[in-house]
């Protein structure tokens, strides 16, 4: 019976049951902090520790998941496509604001990391906490950084930039759309397009675009290390 709890079927179903459990839980609330991606991560940690599985047995068995990874990255050209007008219109705007949010980003762990004493592993791990989950695993994975750090991070740095900005965006009375969609795209990637989108119809759009661009950016960015 353990061999099921533990198993690849069993882990990818449990998976996708607490995403959908978190879904719910979003949908109904509207609490930032209850997004999806957070609520499953916390589920599955909360059930291999009561089930007391073996943590590398178990992340070796969900490994199946990961094939999913390479088409993601490739669909992120879809939001694109159907924004061209949009794209055509802030081509500027989007451009620049992609690549100053995802130098920011990359910048503040590179000289951040070191003043705080962590090793060249975890900073690595770090480095694309920005960027949509996909495209930080590849980069993570290319400098040589952990994989299960860069996915918690990038969830945690979706979470607080959903619930962070939108505070300062009250604070400063920002209510240009495209600031918006930049703001919540570049830094909180998906969850911050989710966010944009129930702010602002054309936030939401310049948003998923920033996430692919920014995306994009953070990854020839980092071809620098």
């Amino acid at each position: 019976m353990s061999d099921l709890y533990s198993s690849q079927a069993f882990g990818i179903m449990l998976a996708m049951l607490f995403y959908l459990m978190g879904g719910a839980l979003y949908r109904k609330t509207k609490i930032p902090l209850f997004n999806p991606l957070l609520v499953a991560t916390i589920l599955l940690i909360a059930y291999i520790r009561l089930a007391g599985l073996d943590l590398n047995t178990f992340l070796t068995d969900l490994s199946g998941i990961n094939v999913f990874l390479g088409p993601l990255i490739v669909s992120l050209a879809i939001p694109i496509a159907k924004q061209i007008d949009l794209i055509k219109k802030n081509w500027a705007i989007i451009l620049i604001g992609s690549f100053v949010g995802a130098l920011t980003s990359v910048l503040s762990i590179v000289i951040l990391g070191p003043l705080f004493n962590l090793n060249a592993e975890l900073i690595n791990s770090l480095i694309p906490k920005s960027s949509t989950t996909p495209i930080a695993v590849e980069i993570s994975s290319r400098l040589g950084g952990i994989r299960a750090i860069t996915v918690a991070v990038v969830v945690l740095t979706a979470v607080l930039g959903a619930v962070i900005i939108p505070f300062f965006l009250r604070i400063f009375r920002i209510k240009d759309p495209r600031i918006i969609g930049m703001g919540l795209g570049t830094t909180a990637h998906a969850v911050g397009t989710a966010k944009a989108l129930e702010i602002d119809a054309t936030a939401g759009a310049i948003s998923g675009i920033a996430l692919v661009v920014s995306g994009v950016a953070t990854t020839l960015i980092t071809l620098l290390f």
